[in-house]
């Protein structure tokens, strides 16, 4: 008896006893996506290494731009000073070597999308008012509930979409400044970056701490399910299946409660004083001094172009 045959009747009987075989599901996929992700971060090192204007640049002199840049564009009222500000990460991601693939990865298509989610609203004159350019919406006369009056005609506003093409150049501007800081930097060269900030030591032990123990709840959660998923014959009722997920809470949470003891008492053993300690960096370089002034240049050469254009229109 071959193997098809074998597993063909084992799916009959089965079907009979009102069983259901274990296969994939939400969880598996959710599992898969998450594992992903997370390898995905780990190879971030790999970006980080790689020779690039930025990579050749001092964690710190990057951590200190990336903050002046999204001063630049939180200040920044106008289209035009945005989109200049938007060529400065678009540059400086494709000068180092970094593949818009693993820019839409790391965060930037999640952003994208909630951006446009939350400006298209902005886009009705029911919100913004404004000349409608591209009406969806209209009848004879206004309507009225209550006190709230809605206009004959919906449709986008002109000045509906200056809003919202406002807030996603502000937006994803900020998010390609966030993301050339970490696909450029190794997670150790940030928090010692950050270190240089005279930044509580607390904050940066948490900080460091809380991504580690991402990485072993998800292998701890990943590894329970495959212990299931590899002695289950057939599924289980739903009932016994919350119960089971219910447990698995409880046994990580009290995992974690001793895993946080023991990593408190080792690290105490060894002489940690609530102080996380880096190695002495050396002074910024030529090349760092002039990263942050082109960065600081461009930005306000943005601001002061519109100003002067604005001012002679």
């Amino acid at each position: 008896m071959n193997q098809a045959t074998r597993e063909q009747q084992f799916l009959e009987l089965a079907r009979m006893r009102g069983l259901r075989p274990v296969g994939r599901n939400s969880a598996d996929k959710t599992l898969r996506q998450i594992s992903a992700f997370f390898s995905r971060s780990l190879l971030r090192d790999e970006t980080a290494c790689r020779p690039g204007i930025l990579q050749g640049v001092d964690p710190r002199a990057r951590l200190v731009a990336t903050l002046l840049f999204l001063l630049s564009v939180s200040l920044a009222r106008s289209i035009p000073v945005l989109l200049g500000h938007a060529a400065l990460p678009i540059a400086a991601i494709a000068l180092s070597r970094i593949r818009m693939k693993e820019v839409l990865g790391a965060g930037f298509l999640v952003a994208l999308v909630f951006s446009v989610l939350v400006a298209a609203p902005a886009t009705l004159n029911i919100f913004t008012g404004g000349q409608v350019i591209l009406p969806l919406l209209w009848r004879e006369q206004e309507w009225h509930y209550g006190p709230y009056v809605l206009p004959r005609v919906i449709g986008m506003s002109r000045e509906g979409l200056l809003t919202a093409a406002t807030l996603l150049l502000r937006v994803l501007s900020s998010v390609a400044a966030v993301l050339w800081l970490t696909l450029a930097t190794r997670w150790v060269d940030v928090l010692r970056a950050l270190r240089s900030l005279r930044l509580p030591p607390m904050f940066l032990q948490v900080a460091g701490m809380t991504v580690r123990y991402l990485h072993v709840f998800h292998r701890q959660s990943e590894e329970m399910h495959m212990g299931k998923k590899s002695r289950a014959v057939c599924r289980a009722p739903m009932a016994d299946e919350q119960a089971w997920v219910g447990s698995r809470i409880a046994s990580a949470w009290d995992r974690g409660l001793h895993l946080m003891e023991e990593v408190s008492d080792a690290m105490t053993a060894r002489g940690f004083r609530r102080d996380a300690r880096f190695p002495p960096g050396s002074r910024l370089r030529a090349r760092d001094w002039g990263f942050l002034a082109v960065v600081v240049a461009l930005c306000a050469a943005a601001h002061i172009l519109w100003n002067a254009v604005h001012s002679r229109v």
